[in-house]
């Protein structure tokens, strides 16, 4: 009896050590997988997507319009196609009071956020360097000098020259200045390099401001609204004309609408001030901006756009939401499928075109490949065994899904939108198909105990009675228990051969020998151990409370325990929430274990450890 006290004493050491491992395996979601060390297998591929489109298929699609442009369509019915019930007019005549159309450059383009100084080069033409409140010019740049504005140390900011290479080699102009300041072209063909950004800037001013929450310096370029058009990249030159000239138009009523939405940059708030003094960031996840980079590489665009200089897409007078996507799955989508306004005119309308031969669309069909973790993480799931699509839209994008599997040791469901799985995974579309992989051939994605199979398969527990085949209704051995609890509780080897006799010819041996030393077991009768015997419910209980050593209980739930051996372990595992029994007050402690079953109570003591 010393002898074993001893034991597990030097036991619940180490248990300690691996309750602690595995609940901090368990609260980030088992994202740590068996092997996860240098020698870590891959992650299997457990969820096949198929899908088409790209984007969330809402307004213009592109590629349909390159199919309808090539068959002759016109740039105005394409968007009358798309955006039903719109029309087109012109900006400064819809509104001949606005900033819009009474400023020459009303918009203000977000190139750099937060930075300590901003550096510049004149590449063509003529600039003048100034402050802006009050208004002051102190320089002006010839041509490939390198100037800086940025702070002066007094509270200022001042322009300062590069002489000579190093930081020592700036040369600052007087006087300094509020830090507020601008690069002002004193003639149209005035182009600037921004050396930070890799592009060169033409027909706007820059536009340094204050971030008033951070003191550090933004940069903007103060611009006008077909001049930001021409540099904004969308469409290959080749593409035909008609379909150019629809993404032109699609294209500036979305940003004359941000425009009138936010204001002139004078009514600026502290909020829009500080995230980046302007209207758009010119690596908006709409639209990206270039600048004269990109209209240099882009002439056919530059040409389309003049060719519809102010012309905007309205609804009721009003400029509309102009959303456009790469395409869609065959048919767009409302706009409030995707959580956005209901707008009258981002309505299903049919895709076809866009999956046409003349299309060319890379994205009529995609497939990628996951691993669980990837989407179940995210969720909540320790493991995620089953994903099903409940409803579609009329546009036969997915609206929700059911994902199923365990979640802090118990079976789970969750029902959210294809737009969340889509954004989790990066998904190209919200059209998609999906295939479940099960990772057993005899284990289904819907089997009861699906979830803690594929848990015990992740943590290398166990890989199943076959290598395909897990036999999820097979009895469990006294050996299998013995390897079942050693694996989990990653129990070290112990030296030598066990002190039972019969399990010399086990494959079990070195397990068996594990949890002895650790005083899991006794054995089954002195110095033996029954390895091939099956293990009951009762046994089972005994087992893993021994293991985990979960307390006791002073409740009497069951009825059928009473005159069991096992009944203060059957107890102190319901206590534990690892077990409900085998029906309401009953827990079947004469009853074999299958495989499946060991599954779920090694996954709930583990997660309850």
């Amino acid at each position: 009896m010393t002898a074993i006290k001893s034991r597990r004493a030097r036991f619940f050491v180490i248990l300690g050590r691996k309750k602690f491992l595995f609940a901090s395996v368990l609260l980030l979601g088992l994202l740590l997988f068996p092997g996860s060390s240098s020698t870590a297998q891959e992650l299997e591929t457990d969820l096949i997507f198929n899908g088409s489109g790209w984007g969330d298929g809402v307004g213009l699609s592109q590629y349909g319009a390159r199919s309808l442009a090539d068959s002759g369509v016109s740039a105005y019915e394409i968007l009358g196609h798309y955006y039903p019930g719109t029309s087109i007019q012109k900006v400064d005549e819809l509104f001949p009071e606005s900033f819009v159309s009474t400023d020459s450059k009303p918009l203000w383009v977000g190139l750099l956020q937060n930075q300590v100084d901003v550096t510049f080069r004149l590449k063509t033409g003529s600039v003048q360097l100034c402050f802006d409140d009050p208004e002051l010019c102190v320089a002006v740049a010839n041509l490939e000098e390198k100037w800086k504005f940025a702070p002066d140390g007094t509270g200022l900011c001042a322009f300062s020259r590069l002489v000579v290479a190093g930081d020592e080699g700036w040369i600052s102009t007087t006087p300094s200045g509020p830090c507020s300041g601008s690069v002002r072209p004193l003639v149209s063909s005035t182009t600037v390099n921004v050396p930070i950004k890799g592009r060169i800037y033409r027909d706007g001013i820059l536009r340094f401001r204050t971030n008033p929450s951070s003191g550090r310096l933004h940069t903007a370029l103060e611009i006008g609204i077909d001049d930001y058009i021409g540099g904004v990249r969308e469409l290959p030159d080749f593409w035909p004309p008609a379909a150019l000239r629809a993404q032109a138009i699609a294209s500036r009523s979305l940003i004359v609408r941000h425009l009138l939405e936010q204001g002139p940059i004078e009514d600026f708030d502290v909020l829009l001030s500080s995230l980046c003094f302007c209207h758009i960031r010119d690596d908006d996840s709409v639209q990206f901006f270039g600048g004269h980079t990109a209209e240099k590489t882009h002439q056919a665009w530059s040409g389309v756009v003049g060719g519809t200089s102010g012309q905007v897409l309205t609804w009721d007078d009003e400029v509309i939401f102009a959303k456009f996507t790469s395409s869609s799955g065959g048919v767009t989508q409302e706009n409030k499928n995707m959580g956005g306004e209901p707008f009258p005119y981002l309505i299903a309308v049919d895709d076809a075109a866009a999956h046409t031969s003349a299309a060319s669309n890379p994205f009529t069909t995609w497939m990628t490949s996951i691993n669980q973790q990837s989407l179940g993480g995210p969720f909540g799931f320790s493991w995620l065994n089953d994903f099903e699509i409940v409803s579609r839209y009329k546009s036969g994008s997915v609206a929700t899904v059911r994902l199923s599997g365990i979640i802090a040791g118990r079976p789970s469901e969750i029902l959210t939108t294809g737009k969340r799985v889509r954004e989790t995974l990066g998904l190209y579309s919200p059209y998609f198909e999906v295939e479940v992989i099960p990772r057993f051939s005899d284990v289904s994605s819907a089997h009861p105990f699906a979830g803690e199979i594929l848990g015990l398969d992740d943590l290398q527990i166990t890989q199943g009675c076959t290598s395909t085949s897990f036999c999820p209704n097979g009895v469990v051995t006294r050996g299998e228990m013995a390897a079942f609890l050693s694996r989990a509780l990653k129990l070290p080897d112990t030296a030598g051969s066990s002190s039972f006799s019969d399990d010399d010819n086990s494959g079990f041996e070195k397990e068996i020998a594990a949890i002895a030393e650790f005083g899991i077991t006794q054995g089954c009768a002195p110095e033996q151990f029954c390895p091939s015997d099956y293990v009951t419910r009762g046994e089972m209980a005994a087992f893993l409370v021994r293991a985990f050593d979960f307390p006791a209980s002073d409740g009497d739930f069951f009825d059928d325990d009473k005159d069991s051996v096992f009944e203060a372990d059957i107890e102190a595992l319901y206590k534990a929430r690892v077990t409900n029994g085998c029906s309401l007050e009953q827990f079947c402690p004469s009853d074999y274990v299958t495989r499946g079953e060991m599954a779920a109570f090694l996954i709930r003591a583990l997660a309850g450890s």
